[in-house]
């Protein structure tokens, strides 16, 4: 397709982009809070990433061939300063090397000093970004990079995304955990989150203002600013919000009123569901710890003659289509073979005993339980194709069930012998990590909803059909048959009531929602919205109109150019789709809801509020495919609108498209819907790592060549 619009004016930059957790191999003795958070909370680790730092140049030489005049990375604080003081050298010169290449390749260099992680020494021993020497120390470290760089560096970010660092201080009612590190302690209260948020929002003002004025001490031309990831959101909305973020009182009240407990706490036809629900199938609901750990397989009949995934090819391979699983197998699966759905596993494997298909995917620990008759009829093709981890689910307005449901979970075993894996009790917040691990109240309090299940007399649990215990090809109960029982016992003392409730697989989270959840969702909305997914109370503490406890003098104004990230939005008639910046924010991006016309009222709000100053576009793009949009499509919708803003007299100086290859997306399994990369690398299965070009390339390349030429 060939893009419109009258072009972009000489000197515009367009560029592409990288961060270093995302892409720099694993460094045990360096390692970062994300790192930590990964294993502590049994999440995708980075391993090698794309071992960036050693093959730099050639993803450095591909953004130059396809016309970038900006490149981004970051340092990895954690490698330039391993101890607290101690600087090394060799890190530092091998970023300014990097540096050095970017230049050599005719392009600008962006730097970004914190792109979401920070050393553990840090957060360990000086309290993180909320602790009381975190401005004088990222300044320390600030002052020790922009010396090692030189002049290399035009553009300097100092936080990548300040919005989204609030995520590791506040835990809604709707989420069991918190989304980042480094989290905090269990059973903080809602007034310890918005005391530690009321002490990170300055902490990052005055770091940022001092880091500024250290970088442009050494270097005095240097442009130094942030990049806040804006959402965009219909105008009246907006203003209501940056309303409320000017007024720190009625902010802390409203974050307080929104993420103390649900309205409704009630629940449908059950009141858990203990049905193979993985992590990542919901967002919607109360979720225990897990209680057991599994895997993608491919199982055959153990007649089958083929070895390995490739022998698939051109044959018939069933899946059940419930929540993960076929988007999972496009992963996972060859091309070239027949996908046949099902409604639950008992189909799957009567029609693989019959012959219908010849391989049977899904999850290993529903494909062959241990209860299963015959299982020796059948042998594992491939396993470990990728890691699951089953919950509890309940509705929202839980917590203290949720409470006991972990107290069981943590003493459970998922077989009988005890032999199989478990993640085992996961620390809340990285402090609980420093101490030794997680650990759970030695008793639950009453609530309302406790003392309406306890006088009601039973405990509703669904469970699958085709769960051992219910499934007709199954012997005895299986792990949710016994996790069932132990549950009753801990919360009605009496494991008599239990009720269990057989719930066919698709329909199975259905069971938990009631008349009223629309209420919670409108509550979710509104606190999300106003407080959590805002992005401008930075924008405004620049101009000066934060409360000065938030914003301190010093820091209003200290800014070179406006930077923002945009990727998502809903307009007016959209906001019903609010639940997929939700997904989003879980790492489940293909439904991402797609907005692009958000962009160009964003940099227009922007335009007024900073008369004069370029803009840059730090951070946009798409996985292959976002809201039915796929990415091509994304990339001209955007940059048409930044066309159409440049055309209205709009500052923007620069565009960096995420990313310029594959990387490893904060903890999430890799898959379609994190792989932002022009340059596609099989994370997980090429050894070699090679980068592939994607069809946007080359639209990519196309757009670049439209900036006029100089002269």
């Amino acid at each position: 397709m060939e893009p419109s619009g009258v072009g972009f004016p000489r000197g515009f930059l367009f560029g592409t982009a990288n961060a270093d957790h995302q892409v720099e191999a694993w460094d045990p003795g360096r390692e970062d809070v994300w790192d930590a958070w990964e294993h502590s909370q049994g999440l995708t680790a980075r391993g090698r990433a794309t071992d960036f730092e050693t093959r730099y140049e050639e993803d450095i030489r591909a953004a130059a061939a396809m016309g970038c005049r900006l490149f981004r990375f970051s340092i990895a604080w954690a490698r330039v300063e391993p101890e607290c003081g101690c600087f090394d050298d060799a890190a530092l010169a091998h970023y300014r090397r990097m540096a050095e290449c970017v230049k050599a390749s005719g392009m600008q260099v962006m730097v970004t000093l914190h792109h979401f992680v920070w050393p553990l020494w840090l957060e360990r021993d000086h309290g993180g970004m909320i602790g009381a020497e975190f401005p004088r120390l990222f300044t320390r470290y600030a002052r020790q990079v922009a010396a090692a760089l030189g002049a290399e560096v035009d553009w300097w970010i100092t936080f990548n995304e300040p919005s989204q660092l609030t995520f590791g201080y506040i835990k809604p009612w709707w989420q069991n955990r918190y989304y980042m590190p480094p989290g905090l302690p269990r059973g903080s209260s809602v007034n310890a989150e918005a005391g530690a948020v009321g002490k990170l929002v300055p902490n990052l003002f005055l770091a940022h203002a001092r880091a500024r004025a250290v970088i442009r001490e050494i270097h005095p031309h240097a442009k130094v600013g942030v990049n806040p990831l804006v959402t965009g959101f219909p105008g009246w909305l907006q203003k209501l919000m940056d309303w409320g973020a000017c007024h720190r009182g009625l902010s802390e009240a409203l974050f307080k009123f929104t993420t103390r407990r649900a309205l409704i706490s009630g629940s449908g036809g059950v009141d858990l569901v203990i049905g193979a629900v993985t992590e990542t199938d919901q967002t919607r609901l109360e979720t225990s710890d897990p209680y057991a750990t599994t895997s993608k397989a491919v199982m055959v009949l153990a007649s089958w003659n083929g070895q390995g995934i490739g022998s698939l090819v051109g044959k018939r391979v069933g899946l059940v289509a419930v929540g993960n699983q076929v988007a999972a197998a496009r992963r996972d699966l060859p091309a070239g073979l027949r996908r046949v759905l099902f409604a639950n596993y008992d189909e799957l494997r009567t029609s693989l005993r019959s012959g219908r298909i010849d391989a049977a995917y899904g999850d290993a620990w529903m494909l062959r339980p241990p209860e299963l008759q015959d299982g020796d009829d059948f042998r594992w093709l491939a396993e470990g194709l990728s890691e699951e981890h089953y919950v509890v689910v309940a509705a929202h307005g839980n917590p203290r069930l949720m409470q006991a449901v972990d107290r069981v979970v943590a003493a459970f075993s998922p077989t009988r012998e005890g032999r199989e894996p478990k993640p085992g009790v996961r620390p809340l917040s990285l402090h609980e990590m420093f101490s030794g691990g997680g650990s759970l109240p030695g008793r639950v309090s009453e609530n309302r909803a406790l003392r309406r299940l306890r006088k009601r007399g039973r405990l509703r649990v669904g469970l699958r059909i085709d769960a051992p215990g219910l499934s007709g090809q199954c012997t005895g109960e299986g792990a949710e048959y016994r996790l069932a029982r132990a549950v009753a016992r801990e919360v009605m003392g009496d494991e008599s009531m239990l009720e269990i409730v057989p719930l066919e697989p698709g329909k199975r989270l259905a069971f938990l929602e009631s008349h009223g959840t629309w209420l919670n969702w409108a509550w979710r909305f509104w606190g999300t919205t106003s407080l959590i997914a805002n992005a401008s109370w930075w924008y405004l503490g620049m101009l000066g109109r934060l409360p000065e406890e938030l914003c301190p003098a010093e820091a209003v104004g200290a800014q070179d150019f406006i930077g923002l990230d945009y990727y998502w939005g809903l307009p007016t008639s959209g906001l019903h789709k609010f639940r997929l910046l939700e997904e989003a924010a879980h790492g489940r991006f293909l439904r991402a809801p797609v907005w692009p016309e958000g962009l160009r009222h964003a940099l227009r709000r922007l335009a007024r509020w900073f008369p004069g100053q370029e803009i840059m576009i730090v951070e946009n793009g798409c996985p292959p495919e976002a809201g039915g949009i796929r990415r091509g499509e994304y990339m001209d919708a955007h940059l048409r609108e930044v066309e159409a803003a440049i055309d209205e007299g709009i500052p923007v100086c620069g565009y960096n498209w995420w990313s310029i290859t594959s990387n490893r997306e904060w903890g999430h399994p890799f898959d379609p819907n994190t792989d932002f990369g022009l340059y596609f690398v099989d994370l997980d299965r090429d050894p070699t790592l090679t980068r592939v070009p994607t069809p946007e390339v080359e639209r990519y390349r196309d757009w670049c060549a439209r900036v006029a030429k100089e002269g």
